[in-house]
C-alpha cells in the first residue's frame, strides 16, 4: 500500500497534509522564537493541540536501494538514543521539535534532521568553538555530541545531527541509503570521510550535492544574512554548509537545541 493511500484510510488527504505542513511549520517557527506553547491558539484556519518534543525521534526512511541498511524503520516514532549507534559512521533520519498527537508523531512537523555517528579524532575533524560560535548555544548544548566513555573501546562516541533539508533546493540529503547513481568524485573540498576514511559524504540524489560532516565550518545564510555552523559543502550546485542542529544527551536520549532559528529558514 503506498503513503497515499495510508492517509486517505486514516481520513486524511494530500490537502489536509500540506495544511499541516504549512501551519506547523510557523509553529515551529513561533515556538523556536518563544512566543507560544502548544494548546494555544494558532494562526488560522487550524487549531492544535499536542506536544513539540525536543527529544529527536527516529522517522521512516521510504525504501531506495535493496542494499540499504534501514535498521533505524522499526524505531519510527521511538527517541533516539546515543547507545543506537553502536559503530562508526553509522546513521539515520528523525525529526526534531515535531508535533506529536496521541503520543504519534504528525508527519511533515518539526525539523527533519540526519543524525550520524561520526568518527572520533581529531586530525581531520574539524569544528569552531567558543567566540567563533556564531550563535549563543542553549545551555549544555553543544554542536555535537561527544563521549570518550560510551564504546571506549573505539576511542569513544561523536555523533553530528545536521538539519535535512538540502540548502540547494531543500530536497532531502541522506546518509548512505542512497548510491545509484553514485556520488561523483569531482570534489571541490577534499572530503576527509571519503579520502581517508573510504565512506560517502551526506549525498543529495536529487542534483548531486554532497557535505562531510567531519569537516563543521561557519557560513552565512543568504536568506537573511544569519552566520551559522554547518557541514561544508563539498560537491554539487549546493552553494554552502548543511545547517547543525546543536544537541546533549537527557540520559541515553539526544535532545536538539534551538541556537538561532535563522540558521534554518532558507525553504
Amino acid at each position: 500500500m503506498s503513503w497515499e493511500n495510508e492517509d486517505k484510510d486514516k481520513g486524511w488527504t494530500r490537502r489536509d497534509w500540506v495544511k499541516v505542513g504549512v501551519t506547523a511549520g510557523a509553529v515551529g517557527a513561533v515556538l523556536g522564537l518563544g512566543g507560544l506553547t502548544m494548546g494555544q491558539i494558532l494562526p488560522p484556519p487550524l487549531k492544535f493541540s499536542g506536544e513539540i518534543r525536543e527529544t529527536i525521534q527516529y522517522t521512516k526512511f521510504p525504501p531506495t536501494d535493496p542494499t540499504a541498511d534501514l535498521w533505524w524503520n522499526s524505531k519510527a516514532g521511538s527517541t533516539v538514543k546515543v547507545t543506537d549507534f553502536d559503530k562508526e559512521w553509522k546513521g539515520a533520519t528523525g525529526v526534531w521539535r515535531g508535533l506529536f498527537q496521541n503520543n504519534a508523531w504528525v508527519p511533515g512537523t518539526g525539523f527533519p534532521c540526519l543524525i550520524i555517528r561520526i568518527k572520533r579524532e581529531s586530525t581531520y575533524f574539524t569544528a569552531p568553538s567558543g567566540a567563533e560560535i556564531p550563535a549563543t548555544l542553549p545551555d549544555g548544548f553543544s554542536l555535537y555530541f561527544d563521549d570518550p566513555t560510551l564504546d571506549a573501546a573505539n576511542n569513544g562516541t561523536r555523533i553530528v545531527v545536521l538539519f535535512d533539508r538540502c540548502v540547494h533546493l531543500c530536497c532531502y540529503p541522506g546518509w548512505h541509503v542512497i548510491n545509484n547513481p553514485p556520488p561523483d568524485r569531482n570534489y571541490v573540498v577534499p572530503p576527509p570521510t571519503y579520502v581517508q576514511f573510504a565512506e560517502n559524504p551526506v549525498y543529495c540524489i536529487c542534483h548531486g550535492s554532497q557535505y562531510d560532516p567531519l569537516l563543521l565550518i561557519v557560513d552565512v545564510n543568504p536568506k537573511n544574512d544569519a552566520r551559522y555552523v554547518g557541514a561544508e559543502r563539498v560537491h554539487g550546485p549546493a552553494p554552502r554548509a548543511l545547517p547543525v542542529i546543536p544537541v546533549k544527551a537527557q540520559g541515553l536520549n539526544l535532545v536538539g537545541g534551538m541556537a538561532d532559528p535563522a540558521w534554518y529558514i532558507y525553504c
